[in-house]
């Protein structure tokens, strides 16, 4: 083969997969959370790239382009089942990636991830998406634009609504648990 026709060839299926599962894989565990079933989500990314492959232009990295196809179903899937929560805790998988021999510290990271990823469900597809591309992905503004197709200031608009929802949604788990421990207080 020419060095020309090794260039523009497409990747093999199977390498594609081997070679991009872990970063759609994570993607979707940042965007749903930890204990979601993403599966579904995991197997739909990759049915729409490898039918997609074919007319993949080499406009920009493999990599993004999957990353684009990957934000594209998960705010499909978040938009299907935005009425129908299913974050519901964390698994024991998610436990043993503590980093501490602590067992107080575990379970209150537990406990944050938890109440997290509680509060990104309250949030519009859009607004979600926005919120976990910046934090917890690390985009820019800018980036999350691009990749989306919004402009900068939609995505940040939204990056700020989703923010203020959840900070309002947090604020209220604190001062539920405060009139709680007060209430047990209280002979």
């Amino acid at each position: 083969m020419s060095l020309v026709s090794n260039i523009f060839q497409r990747p093999a299926s199977s390498a594609v997969v081997r070679d991009h599962a872990a970063m759609v894989y994570r993607q979707l565990r940042r965007i749903f959370g930890p204990a979601a079933d993403i599966d579904d989500a995991f197997q739909a990314v990759f049915v729409e790239v490898l039918r997609s492959l074919p007319t993949f232009a080499g406009r920009s990295k493999l990599s993004t382009w999957i990353r684009r196809i990957t934000w594209n179903v998960a705010y499909q899937e978040m938009r299907l089942s935005y009425r129908e929560p299913k974050t519901t805790g964390l698994e024991a998988a998610e436990l043993a990636h503590a980093r501490t021999d602590d067992a107080e510290a575990t379970a209150a990271a537990a406990e944050s991830m938890r109440r997290l990823y509680l509060a990104l469900e309250i949030l519009d597809p859009k607004e979600r998406l926005a919120v976990v591309m910046h934090d917890i992905e690390g985009s820019t503004l800018k980036e999350i634009a691009r990749a989306l197709g919004r402009p900068l200031q939609t995505v940040a608009s939204q990056l700020h609504a989703g923010r203020a929802r959840i900070a309002a949604h947090l604020q209220g788990d604190v001062l539920w648990q405060q009139e709680g421990s007060q209430e047990a207080d209280t002979p």
